[in-house]
């Protein structure tokens, strides 16, 4: 029988892998795939992007013994995209069809932060599953531990997501669609979640 664990990922080699799951996980979703065609670049783009971010997050995850398959973070107030990406430098016009991959993935993080929630919360993301392992619940499980801190604590949390699926994952969690709005032609959701 195959064992799972829920757990916090602490330490370099566990948040490295986490970022690793999920630049996996989010590689081919619809923004990452309208940011760039080449699927090294976008898993290079999500790689180093995540890795900044989870070393600054609480992270849980899911582990087969010291092998993460799930992860799901969330930034502490103050230190989510729109801290990132101040207004002076958000690219919030549509980049030109001959932008660089960079252009995009700035354009990208720019309508995020401008969408961003502007009371202090928690910023859940990266959310993934290692490819092979999805649909087993694991993404549900780092996200209940999560969800769990943030009752315990009494925190106000934020995320977005691409997918209609997602949103009704993220619905039953708790989150509740708060805004809307389109990155190069593709719908986004921003879901907001009250402690319970």
């Amino acid at each position: 029988m195959t064992v799972f664990e829920a757990a916090w990922l602490n330490g370099v080699d566990q948040t490295s892998q986490g970022a690793g799951v999920a630049a996996r996980a989010l590689r081919d979703s619809p923004t990452s795939l309208a940011v760039s065609d080449d699927p090294l670049v976008r898993l290079e783009m999500c790689y180093s992007a995540f890795t900044q971010m989870l070393a600054d997050s609480r992270v849980s995850g899911v582990r087969r013994g010291e092998c993460v398959l799930a992860v799901a973070a969330a930034e502490t107030p103050g230190h989510c995209v729109a801290s990132m990406i101040p207004p002076e430098v958000r690219a919030l016009d549509p980049p030109d069809p001959k932008a660089n991959d960079a252009e995009r993935f700035l354009h990208l993080g720019s309508i995020m932060a401008e969408h961003d929630l502007p009371e202090p919360h928690w910023h859940v993301g990266p959310v993934g599953v290692e490819p092979g392992f999805q649909g087993k619940g694991m993404g549900r499980t780092a996200m209940r531990l999560l969800c769990d801190e943030f009752d315990s604590h009494g925190r106000v949390a934020w995320l977005e997501t691409d997918k209609p699926v997602n949103v009704r994952f993220y619905i039953g969690l708790g989150f509740e669609v708060a805004d809307e709005a389109s990155i190069f032609s593709v719908p986004n959701w921003f879901m907001r979640r009250d402690p319970r």
